[in-house]
């Protein structure tokens, strides 16, 4: 096995120089070096950052409700701090009409936030596709709006109204508890 030494000092030379840290080097001689400027700087924008946006974590939700359709599984997933989906599945087994089916919604909704930036109530208004099955599968569209009221830190109760224009112009009302995270 041959080895080739020219290869291996190069190598050790770039390895050596792993061990000796940037923020010892001192090129003026006056003082000594503790951070870099370029990475403390970098921190500091870091951490200004993120103290001057809201966190979005706890504002999701996933619940369980009711409305006029039957059982509805329901949640909230903010996409920004004005703006979140907040999807719907409508189960309808054994209705009245003997219409057995499922429908799904997913509106994107409008956040507004609460009176004098009050975050326990959150009124939300949008707009969405949506797909129903049964007997057929058909295509619907959803406007939307309601309110969260936030219950301590990991509950909140939902309300929406829902109008469905393209299924006879339907309207439903729903009603929930959901789990925030």
């Amino acid at each position: 096995m041959k080895v080739n030494f020219g290869f291996l000092l190069p190598l050790a030379v770039l390895a050596a120089s792993a061990f000796v840290a940037p923020a010892q080097a001192n090129p003026t001689g006056d003082r000594p070096t503790v951070t870099p400027t370029i990475v403390a700087q970098r921190g500091e924008r870091s951490m200004q950052a993120s103290q001057s946006k809201p966190m979005l974590q706890g504002n999701n939700y996933v619940g369980l409700a009711g409305s006029e359709e039957g059982a509805v599984v329901n949640g909230r997933y903010a996409l920004s701090n004005r703006f979140s989906i907040r999807p719907e599945v409508f189960t309808n087994l054994g209705g009245d009409n003997g219409e057995e089916g499922v429908a799904v919604l997913a509106p994107v909704t409008l956040d507004f936030n609460g009176s004098n930036g009050d975050r326990t109530f959150q009124p939300f208004a949008g707009m969405g596709p949506g797909v129903r099955t049964g007997d057929s599968t058909e295509l619907q569209f959803v406007t939307t709006a309601g309110a969260d009221i936030q219950l301590g830190k990991r509950y909140a109760i939902n309300g929406s109204v829902n109008y469905l224009p393209f299924d006879d112009q339907q309207v439903d009302f729903v009603a929930g508890l959901g789990y925030r995270f």
